[in-house]
């Protein structure tokens, strides 16, 4: 994909930065009758980690006093970073609705999925939000790390109305409670409302698991950054929980597992290409006009090609060389000699002064333009300074001081 478009942020942090100044410009083309971008927004999708950057939080202020309706933020509340837990002995939703929401931002949160509601529906006490509410963060990826069982002892076993509510239940139902970054009609309802909000930006606060569907090995676990490839047995496992069509012999060892495609015909590539139509393109275009740049000639890499002994070679390396070499150096490498103004202290041209009246114009004119140039002062010369200083003052007579006349 050569001609591939995207907004380019790197570092955590810079993301949500970006994204509020871009939604603030689209407001200013449309508000000046440059651009219409009424029907534009901003989506920046971040993680719940990245929002402890400074830079994350630095301009939630500016989004709201701006009112920028069209900017959402979708943060991917999954609990882990790369060192760890978030908050592993707090909830970092709560936190960050409040954080959010005293910035003047609308507030969605996407918690439990809606396999959950049964459950909410038939906690009359209260005691299951309750235990939602006093379960950190912590204990919540352990629960996603073990199994169904654990889950029922070590969540709703804390409390025997809880424990209640899931007697008739079995552990793979438990297990199954999805989380409500997980549950796509209730992202969809969350993606619907922010863009109807109009006033103020909106954030959603979605709650995930790390590493979903790609089997125990993955999920919930703080290894998962660090590997990279799935077992035979977490294949069959993920193409079984997304009822992918492809047969253990396709698999073979697991080590080329093959792709999948619908077809052409089928209902989800159609209404994915149609959906891509209605948008302007599959993918964003880039349209380049930068004048290109004459290439070096091939001399100007010689020095390179002589090699670097014993010690092995780096772009650094080979581009240090050839800047050194100023003939065979290319002229965007080349440093052109800096001009430095003539010295007025320096022995070879000394000071010129005019110790006349009569002096000529020429010469006055040079002593003028000396003068501005001043020495740099050494620790012997503010001496010799302060000396004078000191002398002057003794020398001088004092100065009578009149005491102030009242105002009539």
């Amino acid at each position: 994909m050569p001609w591939f478009w995207q907004f380019p942020t790197v570092s955590m942090g810079l993301g949500p930065l970006s994204a509020i100044y871009q939604a603030r410009f689209n407001k200013y083309l449309h508000n000046r009758g440059i651009k219409d971008t009424s029907q534009q927004r901003v989506w920046a999708y971040l993680g719940d980690g990245e929002m402890d950057e400074v830079e994350s939080i630095g301009a939630l202020g500016l989004a709201a006093r701006e009112e920028l309706d069209n900017l959402v933020f979708v943060v991917n509340c999954n609990l882990q970073r790369l060192d760890g837990p978030v908050r592993g002995n707090g909830k970092v939703i709560q936190e960050l609705e409040s954080l959010f929401r005293g910035a003047g931002w609308n507030v969605i949160k996407v918690i439990w999925g809606r396999k959950w509601d049964e459950l909410l529906a038939q906690d009359r006490d209260g005691a299951l939000v309750n235990l939602m509410n006093a379960t950190p963060d912590g204990d919540f990826q352990t629960y996603k790390a073990e199994s169904g069982g654990f889950i029922r002892e070590h969540f709703f076993g804390r409390d025997p109305r809880t424990a209640k509510l899931v007697a008739d239940w079995s552990d793979d139902q438990i297990w199954n409670l999805q989380r409500g970054g997980h549950d796509y009609r209730k992202m969809y309802a969350a993606y619907k409302a922010a863009v109807e909000t109009t006033g103020q930006p909106t954030v959603i606060l979605a709650k995930t698991i790390k590493g979903h569907t790609l089997g125990p090995h993955f999920e919930a676990r703080n290894a998962t950054h660090q590997m990279k490839k799935l077992a035979l047995e977490d294949l069959k496992l993920f193409r079984d929980r997304l009822h992918i069509p492809i047969s253990d012999a396709e698999l073979g060892d697991g080590y080329l597992p093959p792709y999948y495609h619908p077809g052409p015909d089928s209902e989800a590539f159609t209404y994915m290409l149609d959906r891509r139509r209605r948008l302007g393109g599959s993918i964003p275009e880039r349209r380049p006009r930068a004048a290109a740049l004459p290439q070096p000639p091939a001399e100007t890499y010689e020095v390179v090609k002589r090699g670097s002994g014993k010690q092995a070679v780096a772009t650094t390396m080979a581009f240090g060389a050839c800047s050194r070499t100023r003939r065979s150096a290319p002229a965007w490498c080349r440093s052109s000699p800096t001009r430095r103004a003539p010295s007025a202290w320096t022995r070879s041209s000394p000071r010129p002064r005019s110790t006349t009246r009569g002096a000529s114009s020429t010469s006055r004119s040079t002593a003028s333009w000396s003068s501005t140039i001043r020495r740099p002062r050494t620790a012997r010369s503010c001496t010799r300074e302060s000396t004078r200083l000191a002398r002057s003052r003794r020398s001088s007579p004092p100065v009578r001081r009149t005491p102030p006349t009242a105002s009539r």
